[in-house]
């Protein structure tokens, strides 16, 4: 036997289904097997694989035992020349295994080798060329030296920046997400090092190839999509400490013989620092904006005095001001003005209700002329800030900062590549999921071919703002969308993947089926106005019921129970009224805090998952605040479960 393909998965059914596709169409004529050893997904992986890839050897685990253990599990039933391991969340075109097996064979000291992978936006991935972590290495990584100088031999051996991209080169470390392997090799180095559950066992493998004699390849006429890291947010402090206590792993096992001290320095600097770093950046990403609008008002109010004539900045007068920039950044918040995507209509929300809260004020305290002024001046402050606002969100509209576009997301422009029949089907998909799309364009596959037609695609989206790109894969070749991703990387424009029969369309963040929740935004639980609408709720139940506690205690049967449940919805560690636990799998519900109580229960509904699929569905697609204060004060004896 030729190959043996080796796919581990968790969780990622969709994304599985379309690489098994892209697999099966790779692997013909080639004598080869597929294994795919699934770690107790609970997303119908398995089901989906046994109904529609019968040739496929599953594994079906009773456990999550980890990336190395699942891929050594098959390995040891391989007796296959060459291995590959693969990551689920990948799309390979036809001619990759054949490429790659010719360059082996012609390659014999080559034991691994890595192909060229483009992300689900078409940029090329740098991990696909990497060199060894020594601790100098990740010193420079750490210190910002490897970002700085991309392609210098020295500071950038982390991804081996010098490298070309279209050239294929010897390289240190491969990516376990295509990671090509003769097995011959790993007969003799040996297999995964299970002592890494996930992260860094590729790394090690990877070195423990070059000291057996081998050497490792970068082969960029193979290439591939790797959606990287469905299942982990790489920019989330989890991953961090997971990755680079991976990466300690590694390092004590090659290279604590020298130097022990420092490179356990460096491991904790990467660590820590990193971990900041990932606080940091999600702090500015959602702080941006409110920063923003703080400092512009400021500034407009600046800008105002030396226009009027002031010699200086009355530090008074810019106190009161900024304090009531401060007041308009927080009504703003309140009333959805930092939502994505924006809102022009949330900001004169936040007006109106700034506005009527200082009238309001002043006239209270119409009798007194220092109040009145102060009143006044907070009103001036506040339309000031409502137009710093609004020059703020127009000017990030213009430099088209995607976040922030002021055009409805939800019309999105589609161009749609392929046959008459899989364009409707998937334009039809689309204005469902999407509620709607806004201009929509087709091409045959044919329009779609050859250099001058990528030109003309190129020049299509630009001039028509086109927002995504679906390539319709049952007409199509995997190795040409691949191409196409490529190319029309620059256009900034999304790109999915509509799979054959339209059961769902793939995209490098989001799954679109008929069978996720079809969720109107104004309306959905997890969406940004959902979510402050539910925690507001929350914690005004949860005063009302702090007030009320010297009576409402006596009405509640699990008094203990009630107290820790008040605190905890309080904080924002649950919600008064959740999903009800017994929920289908196989419907897509969206992310929630635990409830103490759900609507299954407060409606005095029966159990059976018929009826709690519904409810759960119904709750999720069409939030109503009213709902959870109604439910929860009629449930108050239950409210210490």
């Amino acid at each position: 036997m030729k190959l043996s393909v080796i796919i581990v998965n968790y969780n990622v059914r969709a994304y599985l289904e379309q690489c098994l596709r892209t697999v099966s169409e790779a692997m013909k004529g080639i004598d080869g097997e597929v294994f795919v050893v699934d770690n107790l997904s609970t997303d119908g992986s398995v089901e989906m694989v046994r109904a529609k890839f019968p040739a496929v050897k599953l594994i079906a685990n009773q456990e999550n035992v980890g990336f190395s253990r699942a891929n050594n599990q098959a390995i040891r039933e391989s007796n296959a020349e060459y291995v590959v391991l693969l990551n689920p969340d990948t799309v390979v075109g036809e001619d990759v295994f054949r490429k790659v097996i010719a360059f082996m064979d012609a390659h014999p000291k080559a034991g691994g080798l890595g192909v060229k992978m483009i992300d689900g936006t078409g940029r090329f991935l740098p991990e696909s060329k990497r060199g060894l972590p020594t601790p100098s290495v990740a010193f420079y990584k750490i210190i910002g030296l490897t970002r700085l100088f991309p392609r210098s031999k020295v500071f950038g051996r982390y991804h081996l920046g010098h490298l070309r991209e279209n050239e294929a080169a010897p390289i240190e470390i491969l990516s376990g997400a295509c990671m090509f392997m003769r097995k011959r090799t790993l007969d003799e180095v040996g297999l995964l090092d299970e002592s890494f559950f996930m992260y860094g066992e590729d790394i090690d493998l990877s070195y423990r190839i070059m000291l057996g004699g081998y050497e490792n390849w970068y082969f960029p006429d193979a290439r591939i999509i790797h959606y990287k890291g469905e299942s982990t947010k790489k920019s989330s402090v989890n991953y961090v400490f997971v990755f680079y206590n991976a990466m300690a792993i590694f390092a004590k096992k090659h290279f604590t013989r020298k130097r022990p001290d420092l490179l356990a320095a460096v491991i904790n600097a990467s660590i820590y620092l990193s971990a900041a770093g990932a606080i940091v950046m999600r702090f500015l990403r959602r702080a941006l904006l409110p920063m923003l609008d703080a400092l512009s008002a400021v500034l407009l109010f600046c800008i105002g005095q030396w226009t009027l004539g002031a010699e200086a900045i009355d530090a008074e007068r810019l106190r009161l001001f900024s304090a009531g920039a401060l007041i308009g950044v927080a009504a703003e918040a309140l009333c959805g003005g930092y939502d994505v995507p924006v809102k022009l209509m949330n900001v004169v929300k936040a007006g109106v209700l700034l506005s009527v809260a200082g009238v309001g004020y002043w006239l209270i305290h119409a009798g007194g002329a220092q109040e009145g002024m102060l009143a006044f001046a907070l009103i001036y402050s506040v339309l000031v800030t409502m137009v710093a606002h609004f020059v703020i969100r127009f000017l990030l509209h213009a430099i088209s900062i995607k976040p922030f576009t002021l055009r409805a997301l939800d019309r999105k422009r589609i161009l749609s590549i392929g046959s008459a029949e899989e364009n409707r089907l998937a334009l039809a998909l689309l204005w469902q999921t999407h509620f709607g799309l806004g201009r929509q364009e087709q091409r045959s596959v044919a329009e779609a071919q050859g250099q001058v037609a990528v030109v003309d695609m190129q020049r299509q989206i630009r001039k028509q703002g086109m927002d995504e790109v679906v390539f319709c894969a049952k007409d199509m070749a995997w190795g040409r969308i691949i191409e196409l991703m490529e190319k029309l990387s620059r256009t900034r424009a999304t790109f999915k993947i509509a799979q054959p029969g339209s059961d769902f369309i793939i995209g490098p963040n989001s799954i679109e089926s008929v069978q996720d929740l079809l969720v109107m935004e104004e309306h959905a639980i997890y969406s940004a106005a959902g979510r402050r609408r539910k925690r507001i709720v929350d914690v005004v139940l949860s005063l009302l019921l702090i007030l009320g506690l010297p009576v409402l205690i006596w009405w509640v049967e699990e008094k203990g129970a009630f107290l820790r449940n008040l605190g905890r919805v309080f904080v924002g560690k649950a919600s008064w009224v959740g999903f009800h636990p017994d929920r289908h799998r196989s419907f897509k519900l969206p992310r929630m805090k635990p409830g103490v109580i759900d609507p299954v229960m407060a409606q005095g509904l029966s159990a059976d998952p018929l009826t709690v699929d519904r409810v759960n569905i119904t709750y999720a697609k069409d939030y109503q605040p009213w709902s959870d204060i109604r439910w929860t004060l009629r449930s108050l004896a239950a409210l210490g479960h």
